[in-house]
């Protein structure tokens, strides 16, 4: 029989005791439930909902009773517990003010990564996103130590102004070093999910491949980290690391077009990707 002790043992509990294959819900019915309100990020951020059993306490109740948490509606405050096997590893919901859409044709089939489950890097999957497919790119993975963990960098002892020049700032670091192969030379709008979630839209005016490469978001360059660099290179690899370090997975998709900007602006205004927030 299926245990758990912690501060969410109360919606453990109610899930082991009902009945069916699914459980439509709402947030203020799960803080009845629980006797206390949800904090204010499960109301802000869909990744608090992420079945992510080893980080998430919370998570770490509904999957002890055998259960998932999928199509998150931060809007309306509702979602949907399903039964799942213990394995499971996202959820795929709407987020946002303005009515995120559900990440239905971007959701990957599943595939075994040692004892968790991943979405399968599947090039054949695609992405809606504001009415636009987002065609599957390629997986983000950090270079890996000997310990099998991202390898940290710091490259600003490098520049050789350090000393006079304030760091910007997303300058303090730590990066990552990334290596995406097979990216396409074509201009167009991309976008980033880290465990089935949408994170990151920008823009590659010119090739993806560039965007990608070392000196762009592969890379982070010692003058980078300074007032008067790249602040976002460094922001998005940082939070890169930081999402790998989690062992949560890292999708890149992309979708083509010779004017990519006023589809960015839109689906940053519509959707509000947390790494887009200039907060």
């Amino acid at each position: 029989m299926a245990t758990y002790r912690g501060k969410y043992w109360p919606l453990f509990r109610h899930l082991m005791a009902v009945q069916g294959k699914q459980w439509p819900v709402t947030f203020k019915e799960i803080e009845a439930i629980l006797g206390f309100p949800l904090p204010a990020s499960a109301r802000k951020y869909l990744m608090w909902w992420a079945n992510e059993d080893e980080t998430h306490s919370q998570a770490r109740a509904w999957r002890a009773a055998g259960w998932g948490a999928y199509d998150v509606d931060l809007r309306g405050e509702t979602l949907v517990f399903e039964r799942s096997a213990p394995s499971a590893s996202i959820a795929v919901g709407r987020g946002g003010t303005k009515g995120r859409p559900a990440f239905g044709g971007g959701k990957h089939p599943s595939e075994r990564d040692g004892n968790k489950t991943m979405p399968a890097a599947n090039a054949g999957n695609t992405l809606t996103l504001g009415g636009q497919t987002f065609r599957y790119a390629v997986r983000i993975s950090p270079e890996p130590g000997p310990d099998g963990k991202p390898v940290e960098h710091m490259p600003q002892r490098r520049y050789r102004y350090a000393a006079s020049t304030p760091l910007n700032r997303h300058g303090g670091g730590p990066f990552c070093r990334l290596s995406l192969p097979g990216l396409p030379v074509a201009p167009g709008v991309y976008a980033v999910t880290v465990a089935g979630q949408l994170v990151y839209v920008g823009i590659a005016t010119r090739s993806l491949r560039q965007r990608w490469g070392p000196s762009g978001y592969a890379q982070i360059q010692p003058r980078n980290c300074f007032i008067g660099g790249q602040s976002t290179n460094c922001k998005v690899n940082h939070r890169i690391l930081l999402a790998a370090r989690r062992g949560w997975r890292i999708d890149l998709w992309f979708h083509e077009t010779a004017n990519p900007r006023p589809l960015e602006e839109r689906l940053i205004v519509d959707l509000g990707p947390p790494w887009n927030s200039q907060g």
